[in-house]
């Protein structure tokens, strides 16, 4: 596990949001840049990352161990699920606000930083064990997700959201791995090369989003605050101590620990919007955590795995 690797890809993470950040109030880009910018990644860029991750060849993983990833990740997102009822009593959240808080404490950016940062840490092929939580992050946020931020009542899922360009991906992404195919070296450049796209791309998008929100509020709202210490550092510790004893593979448990380390996902913003909800307690969520993600992350890692 390479910590010092780490560390430098989060610095690198960080220089690349502050120039997202810097362009933005320079006018060089604006809202409707980032929003393009935004669907290049999420409907090209971050698939073919997606794809890219399983086309090396290497095998870090046997196919029962990744089965038993998937299983890992499951039972990752239903206790996150399951525990996301007590974040409205902790926080003493106002009702109207209660869905959004527990939608920031279930789903992580696991794309636009746990890629990069499982890369750094375990190598590029790892990066595959973390699109099957992206896969599950994919189904779960545009369907239960929503139903949170809607602040409905029963939830029903649609089979619709089986059609986002990053579940299918994942999904090949599957297939590829487990029949091991190949394709032509050139097509499997060509992914990699547009694919590795993503993780500049989505820094800036943080960098602009963060442009456009006063300061001042955002670092006003100590429930924020709150929820980065449960959801960045006593959840990780927590599964750690649970999952150790039964995850015998260091990869596995790496990769889980590091996807449950991650700050607030950048769909939160966007799903409030979409559900004329509070979109500024979305972006301060995902604003302060990916800020103190920048020390959450390494103290977790040295923390639990050491140098």
């Amino acid at each position: 596990m390479n910590l010092s690797a780490m560390l430098d890809k989060m610095v690198v993470l960080f220089i690349a949001i502050l120039v997202g950040y810097l362009i933005t109030k320079l006018g060089v880009i604006n809202k409707d840049a980032n929003k393009v910018l935004s669907a290049l990644i999420v409907n090209l860029a971050n698939p073919l990352l997606i794809l890219s991750s399983v086309m090396t060849g290497e095998r870090l993983l046997t196919n029962v161990q990744v089965l038993e990833l998937t299983g890992v990740a499951a039972l990752c997102y239903a206790f996150l699920i399951g525990t996301s009822f007590l974040i409205p009593r902790i926080l003493r959240a106002p009702k109207q606000d209660a869905g959004i808080y527990r939608l920031m404490y279930i789903f992580s950016n696991i794309g636009y930083i746990g890629y990069p940062v499982v890369s750094a840490l375990f190598g590029p092929s790892a990066v595959f064990y973390a699109t099957v939580f992206v896969l599950l992050f994919q189904v779960l946020c545009w369907s239960y997700g929503v139903h949170l931020a809607k602040g409905e009542g029963r939830f029903r899922f649609s089979f619709s959201v089986m059609k986002s360009p990053c579940i299918i991906a994942a999904l090949l992404a599957y297939v590829i791995y487990f029949t091991g195919l190949r394709l032509p070296a050139v097509l499997e450049e060509s992914v990699s090369f547009l694919g590795s796209l993503t993780t500049p791309l989505c820094m800036l998008v943080i960098g602009c989003s963060l442009a456009q929100m006063p300061l001042k509020t955002v670092f006003s709202r100590w429930r924020v605050y709150v929820l980065a210490a449960v959801k960045m550092l006593l959840v990780p510790v927590l599964a750690y101590a649970l999952l150790h004893r039964f995850v015998t593979n260091e990869l596995i448990l790496g990769v889980t620990i590091v996807i449950l380390s991650m700050p607030v996902a950048t769909n939160v913003p966007i799903i409030c919007c979409q559900c004329n909800q509070d979109e500024d307690l979305g972006a301060s969520g995902v604003f302060l955590t990916t800020l103190l993600s920048i020390v959450s992350i390494p103290l977790i890692m040295q923390l639990l795995f050491g140098a």
